[in-house]
């Protein structure tokens, strides 16, 4: 009864709030050493605990003065942080023109911010752009509070990373278009999340003549472009680039059009600090016209004083990011090591990020194809059902009947042993039994995860794989 005294927008989100209880209870069983050795193994969840130990010593030195315990400089980053971040895309993601501190707003996070930037390029119903497989959160990202709606741009076959992926793009967007949806932008996971690749500058430029050809915004989500790790699997794997650093002046894209968002989650292991920027170099009326509503995302001091000092600290920042990349492809051989003894194909090529997206259809049983790819058009031979999962619980997605059923029934063995994975579901792959996986945490915790995994999988093998329909 209680739902009928709220809004119908209060009354949508008391099903994902629900949802999101499953994911809140999972975190607070985290596997501890000391205090929780039972406890769940998390492999699904794109946090790098590799650096925590360092960090921690780090900030734990740094001085927090009285200012750290005002409003600061206000709720756009303060102007230390934005010079800060200003001289770090200079020096490390070299951009054709020089990035200023003003061409900067700063909120509390990368989600916060696409989801400040679907309100400001987009109306309530409009469209966005994704390709599959895709980073789960982008969908919540654009439509929980803007309104608009992701549609998933499918492959059919092709090279997600590849320049003819642009054209699926173009595919989509007609369709859409011609269906009565405006389609906004595209954003790019560059690096990929989940497939863990960088684009060729081919590619991106490719990207931006699209955007540039149907007058929608280009946003590059380029949080993991540090998190760039080398090993004997991805000697011939594509550096990251950032668009940035893509010579516009044969003008590839209108620069009102092109925009960058950068975190502190991923590249500099502090998920919890809750810190993003925005860069807009070409476009200052989006800027001020976020900062009207930048309030609601309004940065910690204390974040903000952190991420400062890192950034400043040139010394500490470099050993910092080549210690990160060793332990990560430490962690990628052994991971890789693992699920070639299971005889688990993943793909290859991989050295961003912080996990490999594992192809479970060998062990699990017959393959199920998804076409629908969530918008529910139908075009599923099999029964198509609405669902959520740990890793889209603000989101209702529609899928196959068998494919829900067998998530549903690995999750449960996975919850048996506790081991936790990341459903390709959730990301809505093309053919249901992809997982990523992650292995950004200590070794010693990694080892018993997959020894977990290990079980389980020797378990759905012996139970003859699936289970479902």
């Amino acid at each position: 009864m209680s739902e009928q005294t709220l809004s119908k927008r209060g009354q949508k989100g008391v099903p994902a709030g629900e949802a999101f209880g499953k994911l809140v209870e999972m975190f607070g069983q985290i596997y501890d050493k000391e205090t929780r050795p039972d406890g769940i193994i998390s492999l699904g969840v794109a946090e790098n605990g590799l650096m925590h130990e360092e960090l921690v010593s780090y900030f734990n030195k740094i001085d927090i003065a009285s200012k750290e315990l005002t409003y600061g400089d206000g709720p756009f980053g303060s102007r230390a942080l934005r010079s800060a971040l200003a001289s770090f895309f200079n020096d490390y993601f070299h951009p054709v023109h020089k990035v200023l501190p003003d061409q900067l707003l700063v909120a509390n996070g990368c989600t916060s911010l696409l989801d400040l930037v679907t309100f400001g390029i987009a109306d309530e119903g409009d469209g966005v752009l994704v390709g599959r497989p895709l980073y789960t959160g982008f969908q919540s990202d654009v439509n929980t509070r803007a309104g608009a709606k992701v549609y998933p741009v499918s492959s059919e076959g092709k090279d997600p990373m590849s320049e003819e992926m642009v054209g699926q793009y173009e595919k989509e967007l007609l369709k859409q278009e011609k269906q009565g949806i405006k389609i906004r932008a595209i954003i790019l996971a560059s690096p990929h999340n989940p497939l863990g690749k960088c684009y060729s500058p081919t590619t991106l430029k490719a990207y931006m003549r699209l955007c540039n050809h149907h007058r929608i915004h280009l946003i590059s989500d380029e949080i993991y472009a540090m998190t760039i790790y080398q090993t004997p699997h991805n000697t011939t794997a594509l550096p990251f680039t950032s668009v940035l650093a893509i010579n516009n002046n044969n003008n590839l894209i209108d620069p009102s059009l092109l925009h960058v968002i950068y975190g502190m989650s991923k590249d500099f292991s502090c998920n919890g600090l809750r810190a993003g920027v925005l860069l807009s170099p070409g476009n200052p009326s989006l800027l001020k016209s976020l900062k009207s509503v930048a309030l609601f995302a309004w940065p910690a001091s204390v974040t903000d004083l952190y991420w400062t000092t890192l950034l400043n600290d040139r010394e500490f920042l470099n050993g910092y990011f080549e210690e990160n990349s060793r332990r990560l492809g430490k962690g990628y051989m052994r991971l890789t090591g693992f699920l070639k003894e299971q005889g688990v194909a993943w793909v290859e090529g991989s050295n961003s990020g912080f996990y490999l997206w594992a192809d479970f259809r060998a062990v699990l049983g017959d393959a199920i194809v998804v076409r629908d790819g969530g918008d529910g058009k139908g075009e599923e031979e099999e029964e198509v059902v609405e669902a959520m999962t740990v890793e889209r619980p603000s989101q209702v997605y529609r899928t196959s009947r068998k494919a829900k059923e067998r998530d549903d029934w690995f999750y449960g063995k996975l919850m048996e042993k506790k081991v936790y994975v990341a459903s390709g579901d959730a990301f809505f792959a093309e053919e249901h039994g992809w997982y990523r996986i992650s292995f950004s945490v200590p070794m010693n915790v990694l080892d018993i995860g997959l020894r977990r995994l290990g079980e389980v999988l020797g378990e759905v093998r012996a139970e003859g794989g699936g289970k479902a329909g």
